[in-house]
């Protein structure tokens, strides 16, 4: 069942700082979509994801790190986990310039070996449930079991938090208006119904049929994962939008039931 008030929005690394600057945060993006996010508090609860963008992804490559369970480099670990903290330090200093009320939530609080403890992720809505807090977490390298560590993508964070909590609106915002079926015409994909039969075929064929735009420094998978995992979330019964973070008016336009510019994955009917 859909929680009626929980939104969860991913704030795209490409949206929170210049993706092809190393170490340089988008500040006018950032405060663009704290300004929708006071509009809708007092309406609905709020958690937030932030991806990495110039800081992690960025380090990530310097250090041959990925996606994958590895022992990397001990220096490796600590650099690129300590540009998520700034990262998030930045962007939670502008939530409270921005006169909201943000709770930073390292994922290693809710996720062990690679899988998300359910009883936690509940834990990070009922801590905020009778106040104005907003919990905002961030993709991560986290430890998964002996020396391995692996980098943990805000986009699976989506997907994990989704799942689970039912949110009646799962919004992912990127530096592009959606998916695109041809982009030299700027043709957008509106919509996409899925079920389980269609995952395996629409993401095999997501290459040829949907453009995209991807960063030199995105290790985590660009459109391809926000996909993936975007599927997932649908078939769990929570549609998922993605959309232009440099127009967040859009998410305005989606929970007032508007046209909007994007694009909407969900569950096939009768599925």
């Amino acid at each position: 069942m859909k929680s009626s008030n929980l939104i969860i929005i991913k704030l795209g690394g490409s949206v929170v700082t210049f993706k092809e600057k190393p170490l340089t945060p988008n500040y006018d993006g950032i405060e663009k979509i704290l300004g929708v996010l006071n509009e809708i508090k007092e309406n609905f609860k709020i958690i937030i994801v932030h991806g990495g963008g110039s800081f992690g992804h960025y380090w990530s490559v310097k250090y041959d790190m990925h996606t994958k369970p590895y022992p990397y480099s001990d220096l490796g670990v600590s650099v690129v986990h300590d540009s998520m903290i700034e990262l998030n330090h930045i962007i939670t200093n502008k939530f409270i310039e921005s006169k909201l009320k943000p709770y930073s939530i390292q994922p290693s609080a809710f996720v062990f070996n690679s899988k998300a403890d359910p009883a936690r992720i509940h834990d990070i809505v009922d801590m905020t449930s009778g106040n104005d807090l907003i919990p905002i977490t961030f993709g991560d390298i986290i430890h998964t079991s002996g020396n391995n560590f692996s980098i943990l993508s805000g986009d699976t964070i989506m997907s994990m938090l989704c799942t689970e909590l039912h949110p009646k609106f799962s919004i992912f915002t990127t530096n592009v208006d959606g998916l695109y079926s041809d982009m030299s015409k700027g043709e957008i994909v509106r919509e996409i119904q899925v079920d389980e039969a269609d995952i395996g075929n629409i993401l095999s064929e997501g290459k040829e049929k949907i453009e995209h735009s991807d960063s030199p420094f995105d290790v985590t998978g660009g459109m391809k994962r926000k996909m993936t995992e975007s599927i997932q979330i649908a078939n769990s019964g929570t549609p998922v939008y993605l959309i232009n973070g440099f127009h967040p008016e859009r998410i305005l336009d989606i929970i007032h039931d508007r046209h909007y510019i994007g694009t909407c994955i969900r569950m096939r009917s009768g599925s």
